[in-house]
């Protein structure tokens, strides 16, 4: 009975082995970008002026392709913060945004047809990007002039599902050889937000409960979330440092806009921002895979 066992053990353990042996590397691409430009905020719940300041985001990104290498997985985190003045100059704004997106992106690229010649791979220099994301918004926004009334903030809660989308452009060209320019966007379709009644209080929505309609369906009629972001990629391997971790430079900029009217209530953002960030690739967990990553035809994004 226990040769059995053992023999069957061997007979499962064969095919995993042989299949991990198989499995082509997968690398992954981290993104540190940060964001500085010029932000625009609205919040009627506090006050129905216009507030434009400045804006400052710190934003990561993750890239890893899947065992199916036309899946890649794709997460986003950024955290923000902006202030502004009205245009009397007679009161201040802040707003702060925590945001977190997880996405699971379908690639198109000539490349990925010919992943089994790993010696003459056929490098396409365009790779298409789009599937579903789900996300989560925390935020608030504060008015300087209103901090002794009873709703001198408001916050911003909303969890979403939406689409994202991505396409990048690889140079072939001796003169520009690893650059990559890479446009990026995603919006929420639908999902749940948070919204006070128009002129009640936390006070009285929370503690009094004389206030329950604050939880809504959001969908493009009544919220509409936009980021777009364009970004060049330049190659820092004349580094030596830099060179082991295959890393570059990004430089770009990028659009945001979000609107939510709910409640009789209207909330607008954007923000027009200039990007640097740097841009890293590594196989994680494995000394072989990391050998492999060498002849591997085809990066994490």
């Amino acid at each position: 009975m226990k040769r059995f066992l053992l023999l069957v053990w061997a007979l499962l353990f064969i095919p995993v082995s042989i299949w991990a042996q198989d499995e082509l590397p997968r690398p992954v691409t981290n993104i540190l970008s940060l964001r500085i430009g010029q932000g625009k905020m609205r919040d009627t719940y506090l006050a129905p002026l216009l507030y434009t300041g400045s804006s400052i985001s710190l934003e990561g990104q993750r890239w890893r392709m899947h065992r199916n290498p036309v899946w890649t997985s794709w997460q986003q985190a950024d955290i923000m913060f902006s202030t502004g003045e009205d245009h009397g100059h007679n009161s201040e704004a802040w707003t702060g945004r925590l945001r977190y997106r997880y996405g699971i992106l379908h690639r198109w690229s000539e490349t990925l047809s010919n992943l089994s010649n790993l010696s003459n791979p056929s490098n396409s220099p365009w790779s298409f990007y789009l599937g579903p994301y789900a996300g989560v918004d925390l935020g608030f926004d504060y008015n300087l002039k209103m901090g002794s009334s009873n709703n001198p903030a408001t916050a911003r809660i909303t969890t979403n599902l939406g689409a994202a989308g991505a396409v990048s452009y690889k140079f072939q060209t001796p003169w520009a050889q690893g650059m990559k320019v890479m446009l990026q966007a995603h919006a929420p379709l639908l999902g749940m937000g948070f919204c006070p009644e128009y002129g009640a209080s936390y006070y009285e929505t929370f503690y009094l409960n004389t206030s329950g309609n604050i939880l809504h369906f959001t969908s493009l009629h009544n919220q509409q979330d936009v980021d777009v972001q364009l970004a060049v990629d330049f190659p820092l391997a004349i580094i030596p440092w830099f060179r082991s971790f295959d890393s570059v430079l990004r430089l770009g900029g990028s659009y945001h806009i979000e609107t939510m009217d709910i409640n009789d209530i209207t909330t607008r953002y954007s923000s027009f921002e200039f990007v640097i960030g740097w841009v890293y690739q590594y196989l994680p967990f494995s000394r072989r895979k990391a050998s492999l990553l060498k002849r591997s035809p085809y990066d994490a994004y």
